[in-house]
């Protein structure tokens, strides 16, 4: 398993956009990606979330897919500000 740790921008408060993040969850478990943790960036109008998967390839298309794009876009995520780190999951 690998984590996954995002940095994106928002363009809406947090609470907004955790309410859409929430609510897409079946969708990204649907894609092998489960949530682990998310928070808001002190003093930044971004969020760092963190998720657990096989194939980290997935959270990055899953931002960019047909299907999902409309529904992130509505969360306040601002496509293409996305930073992904992915790390080896240990122990």
């Amino acid at each position: 398993m690998a984590l996954v740790f995002g940095r994106i921008r928002i363009a809406k408060p947090f609470a907004e956009w955790h309410r859409v993040f929430l609510e897409h969850v079946q969708a990204r478990r649907a894609c092998g990606i489960e949530d682990v943790m998310c928070a808001p960036v002190v003093g930044s109008q971004e969020v760092i979330y963190v998720v657990r998967t096989d194939d980290p390839r997935q959270v990055h298309d899953m931002s960019w897919s047909a299907e999902a794009r409309a529904i992130i876009e509505s969360s306040g995520h601002v496509i293409g500000s996305e930073v992904y780190t992915v790390c080896d999951e240990v122990g």
